[in-house]
């Protein structure tokens, strides 16, 4: 390890639960080693912080998980306090830290980064941010008070990593490298297609927040008359706040028996799943959010299942691709057409290379090393 360039993750890492978006920071980080990185990071359980290496875990300091909201709030604190530890432990060459909402403490932490040299690259997952703000109460309230410390934590970053709307190259007048979302393509099982009946199951994977708009798609089911059976299944937590709706939803509209809440999967769990539906149901309603083009790690792993799916947004990701095996509908509130998609789904199912097809292109072009790459190739090389 002792030739390698030390890089530290910063973001927040739960080593005691399973969360929605485990899977892109667990791609991150094998991305960064695989290009050559002697990768830490910090994570956290109901009782320590760890600065983790290479499996060893370092004791950086306590959680305290007995304050209300603690998550959204003073676990801010905690974490910065563990980074400026970390720093004072390890002569790091590059922190990269996943944008979280600014605190006095953030600034703290920038600080320490430049007392030591080494290059602050920070990530905005959804750029530009201002888009986000009106959310809810809390992320607005947020979103004012980080304000108060932006002008100073920016003069402090090095690099900004935007995933979203084309910055052309400058942010707040610091280096911008526009990136798109990974995935980690060989920690996800290829499906094996099991559906072999006239029905059609559809897979609708999220969090439950209201940009998916699985409204739309429950909606969609309420006006299809025809004789084909509709299975929808729901499989997420209600981290987004949209599932007990959506379950009244479909009772409201009679369609109950074909929307099924499966709750959070994972594992061979969540494989069966995809091995039974038949086509993916990405993001819906993201004109709720003010986008028209997003970049979402649903649709990659769609498509690194080789699966097909619907979508509502243009991905530059692959918004190239002749051949394309997703189907597209308006960014609307309009009510989409379930003949047209089960057409769809048909003709998928008919073709028996889609599922090759797909995973060779989530390979070839979807992998965070593809991603990092773009960074590091203007940072200045690779870990080695």
């Amino acid at each position: 390890m002792a030739n390698k360039k030390k890089l530290l993750y910063i973001t927040r890492y739960s080593l005691h639960q399973e969360f929605n978006l485990k899977k892109k920071f667990d791609g991150q980080l094998n991305a960064f080693s695989n290009l050559g990185f002697d990768v830490y990071y910090i994570g956290f359980d109901e009782k320590h912080l760890y600065l983790i290496n290479n499996g060893e875990k370092k004791i950086l300091g306590k959680t305290h998980f007995c304050f209300p909201s603690y998550l959204h709030t003073l676990f801010y604190n905690d974490l910065h306090k563990a980074a400026i530890k970390a720093i004072k432990v390890e002569k790091f060459d590059y922190i990269y830290w996943r944008a979280a909402p600014l605190w006095g403490s953030s600034c703290k932490v920038a600080e320490s980064i430049k007392s030591i040299g080494a290059k602050l690259i920070y990530e905005i997952p959804t750029f530009p941010q201002q888009k986000e703000a009106h959310l809810n109460g809390l992320r607005k309230l947020f979103s004012v008070y980080s304000e108060r410390f932006s002008n100073k934590f920016n003069s402090l970053v090095d690099y900004y990593v935007l995933i979203g709307e084309d910055a052309g190259g400058q942010y707040r007048g610091k280096p911008a490298i526009n990136i798109e979302n990974g995935i980690d393509v060989n920690g996800v099982p290829v499906r094996t297609p099991k559906n072999d009946s006239e029905e059609i199951h559809l897979l609708a994977l999220a969090s439950m927040s209201y940009w998916h708009g699985y409204d739309r798609i429950i909606n969609s089911l309420a006006q299809y008359k025809e004789d084909r059976k509709v299975i929808i299944h729901m499989v997420g937590g209600n981290d987004g706040g949209c599932l007990e709706e959506w379950r009244e939803l479909s009772k409201k509209l009679g369609v109950s028996e074909n929307v099924i809440f499966h709750g959070p999967l994972s594992g061979a769990q969540l494989d069966e799943m995809f091995d039974l539906c038949d086509l993916g149901v990405n993001s819906l309603a993201m004109y709720r959010k003010d986008f028209a083009v997003t970049m979402e790690l649903k649709a990659r792993e769609y498509i690194a299942r080789g699966l097909p799916f619907v979508c509502a947004v243009e991905d530059p990701g692959f918004a190239d691709i002749k051949d394309a095996m997703w189907l597209r509908i308006p960014n609307d509130d309009s009510i989409p057409n379930m003949q047209e998609i089960i057409d769809f789904t048909l003709k998928m199912k008919h073709d028996s290379l889609h599922t090759e097809k797909l995973r060779v292109l989530a390979q070839s072009r979807l992998t965070w090393e593809e991603q990092h790459k773009k960074i590091f190739d203007i940072v200045g090389g690779n870990g080695i």
